[in-house]
């Protein structure tokens, strides 16, 4: 009876330690990996990579380094608990519009933090709410400019052309109570690019506009050669930017108007994602709030000495296994360049860790990573989200651009939550883009 008792016992344990595994750490912390996947191993690893991924590392293209973060790659608690007193409050209407649950109405105030905390895999709207709430996420970071280098890479594997430009967001809406700016015009966000390297597309800058409501979003383009400003559709910010790999609305993957396409919520799993460091970095924060921004130094392959794979594969990234929603979007407008977008969302923090786009024919063409690191002020503040590198890569013209951030010294750039006195309505004026596109 007491050998009967032991082994009872035994086995309880075994099962209540794999409980706690898959219910409180989760398959993400429970999962043995190897320190590589490569080629010869990745058939065993298939199920955490993304299709495309398994693909490229099982000919050779990609080598997966993988490990574990430390701490919590998470929000801000300020910003989740601002998000928690929105649950109920609104709904997204037939249009893909964010309006409150109570009036049926766009709200014409501002809204912090999550505005779906809590969102139902079975809601049929559940994809669309949680690109509202990567909206915000991306939004609590008030506004935020950069130095980004653009390098354009062919399977020959050396840079064949590159850009330098500033760039230049302010959100209107998802700030913090005490840092709201009045906004007549219910406006979501303001962007800039003004290129300035190399002189062949020096003063070619774009600024757009979105709106809280369906109204479209707009985009305004300086054109040297004649010193004038001509207005164009949102459908232009799925033109190449530049002549690239990319165009402007995959700017964090997602730069878009929600409103101007369908979603659908196809699955939930874990896959590997890229960090360029698993190490956390203490940002600096000055007295005004803005915190200045921090790149993670990376390479690629076409940069690393004795690389076999893919020139545009990042060589010194770490992956991390993270629990992913996948997402599918299409395009409304039959004018917008590409088909099916297929998304791998963060279930935690709505950042977006891949894109697969398809043309509109249906052929599998270009898919995206986001790579970055985490980095916290000492109030809390971090930079969840906000990525080092973008990688796009055309599968079918074997050719990449990869827009990398630069930690830079020119004075005033390279920072996030700048407040209003840095950065405001003003700034995204026709003087002042006139100004910067000179």
């Amino acid at each position: 009876m007491k050998k009967i008792s032991m082994s009872r016992c035994l086995i309880l344990s075994i099962f209540s330690f794999l409980l706690i595994l898959l219910l409180g750490g989760g398959p993400v912390q429970a999962m043995d990996l190897p320190n590589v996947i490569d080629k010869t191993n990745c058939k065993k690893y298939k199920e955490l990579l993304i299709p495309v991924l398994f693909r490229a590392v099982e000919k050779g293209d990609f080598t997966i380094p993988t490990g574990k973060l430390d701490f919590p790659y998470s929000h801000w608690n300020r910003f989740l608990e601002a998000g928690k007193k929105n649950a109920g409050k609104f709904d997204v209407n037939k249009h893909g519009v964010l309006i409150e649950k109570s009036t049926g109405k766009v709200p014409k105030y501002n809204v912090y933090g999550f505005p779906f905390p809590d969102v139902d895999p079975k809601d049929p709207k559940a994809a669309d709410k949680i690109f509202w709430n990567f909206n915000f996420q991306k939004y609590r970071l008030m506004a935020q400019n950069s130095v980004t280098r653009g390098s354009w890479i062919p399977k020959s594997g050396s840079e064949e052309r590159y850009i330098v430009s500033p760039e230049y967001q302010l959100y209107l809406q998802g700030r913090p109570h005490d840092q709201e700016i009045k906004n007549p015009e219910n406006l979501l966000t303001l962007e800039i690019q003004a290129p300035r390297e190399p002189m062949s597309v020096k003063g070619l800058s774009t600024m757009s506009r979105d709106y809280f409501d369906d109204r479209e979003l707009t985009v305004y383009a300086y054109i040297p050669a004649i010193r004038r400003i001509r207005q164009t559709s949102g459908t232009t910010r799925s033109d190449p930017y530049m002549g690239s790999d990319g165009w402007q609305d995959l700017n964090y993957l997602w730069a878009g108007k929600n409103s101007s396409m369908t979603w659908k919520l196809v699955g939930e799993k874990t896959i590997l994602v890229p960090f360029t460091s698993i190490a956390k970095q203490l940002l600096h924060e000055a007295p005004d709030g803005s915190v200045q921004r921090m790149v993670s130094p990376y390479k690629l392959g076409y940069q690393t000495p004795g690389w076999k794979g893919a020139p545009w594969a990042p060589t010194t990234m770490t992956y991390v296994p993270r629990s992913v929603w996948v997402i599918e979007q299409m395009p409304k407008d039959p004018y917008y360049n590409w088909g099916l977008h297929v998304n791998y969302v963060d279930k935690e923090t709505n950042v977006i860790w891949y894109k697969e786009v398809y043309e509109r024919s249906g052929d599998f063409r270009t898919w995206v990573m986001n790579c970055l690191h985490y980095g916290e002020a000492e109030s809390g503040k971090n930079n969840v989200g906000d990525n080092d590198v973008q990688i796009m890569i055309d599968e079918k013209a074997r050719h990449a651009s990869a827009f990398g951030r630069t930690n830079t010294n020119d004075p005033g750039l390279g920072y996030l939550y700048l407040p209003e006195s840095k950065m405001g309505i003003d700034f995204f004026g026709m003087s002042h883009f006139l100004l910067l596109s000179k």
